[in-house]
């Protein structure tokens, strides 16, 4: 347990995020993020979150990890790679990331660990939590946002889980922020088939202009496979043979042509070849601990039908 007058080891840090099981682990000095690090008002102001009205609270507690936690001082970032290194083979086709356990909680259960390994208190986030995961992650060096609004690292691409752990110690050491590295290609962009991708110019503190990239929610098939609650999905939405989330534009990605992999259970697998013609028992079973437990039965037939 460190001395709560020193520094915590920033190298040390890391090396108990890898005890703990993270793939990668970056850490920031926490602070506001300025508007064209993390462009939260544009996006509202675009109305892009959709019917996710919950984004329009909290949006300091967003920006700010010292309002979200009262004397804040470091924000651990931590990453996990997911890529499957088998896909299903059948469709309806899942997303990648809901294959194996929701990654929420096997993520909230090893920032726990890594919170006891460094024997701190501190605010443990996984995606529930208000703050920006993508952005601090990107604060923190572990990648940069890509034009499909998702981090892109070297190692695993943009197939990554993100967990934060939020504490009052400071680090004898921050990493610096990564700039976007992204070509010019716009593959993510022409792969999704509903236009759900756009970017907008903004001036950095230095004077610079850039663009960031924004996600109309509205048009995302992962948004509407998930998130909307309705009986129907809106009239011409181009799924792709996607029932639940959508791996379109990360496919495109040329980062992601190389990703590392992750082993996945062959029987669970064959578990989700066989979703499409599943009772709702059997649906809730296969899906249990998994990111599909988001979805009820009945959306996932929704989702069926307009495929």
């Amino acid at each position: 347990m460190p001395d709560k007058h020193s520094l915590l080891s920033a190298a040390w840090v890391k090396e108990q995020a890898r005890a703990a099981g993270f793939d990668l682990c970056g850490i920031a000095e926490a602070r506001r993020l300025a508007d064209y690090e993390f462009p939260l008002q544009r996006w509202l102001e675009h109305g892009f979150q959709a019917n996710m009205h919950y984004m329009q609270q909290h949006v300091e507690k967003r920006m700010d990890p010292t309002v979200l936690i009262e004397g804040a001082k470091t924000v651990i970032c931590v990453a996990r790679g997911y890529n499957p290194e088998h896909l299903l083979d059948s469709t309806p086709r899942i997303a990648r990331y809901a294959y194996g356990e929701d990654y929420h909680d096997n993520i909230k259960r090893d920032l726990h660990k890594l919170r006891e390994l460094l024997g701190v208190e501190g605010k443990v986030c996984v995606d529930t939590v208000p703050i920006g995961e993508k952005h601090w992650a990107t604060a923190a060096g572990l990648g940069w946002i890509g034009r499909h609004t998702l981090l892109v690292t070297e190692q695993w691409g943009s197939w990554v889980n993100l967990g934060e752990l939020i504490i009052r110690e400071e680090c004898d050491h921050y990493d610096n922020p990564v700039s976007s590295a992204c070509m010019e290609c716009n593959q993510c962009v022409q792969a999704c088939p509903n236009g759900a991708l756009h970017s907008e110019t903004v001036t950095d503190d230095n004077g610079q202009r850039q663009e960031v990239p924004l996600l109309d929610a509205a048009r995302c098939t992962a948004y509407q496979t998930i998130e909307n609650k309705s009986d129907t999905l809106p009239e011409g939405l181009k799924t792709a043979g996607y029932a639940f989330g959508c791996d379109l534009c990360q496919m495109a990605c040329p980062y992601n042509a190389h990703a590392a992999t992750r082993p996945i259970d062959r029987e669970r697998l064959a578990a989700l070849e066989k979703l499409a013609g599943a009772e709702e028992m059997q649906f809730k079973e296969t899906t249990r601990n998994s990111a599909m437990a988001r979805i009820k039965y009945q959306q996932w037939k929704r989702n069926l039908r307009s495929q």
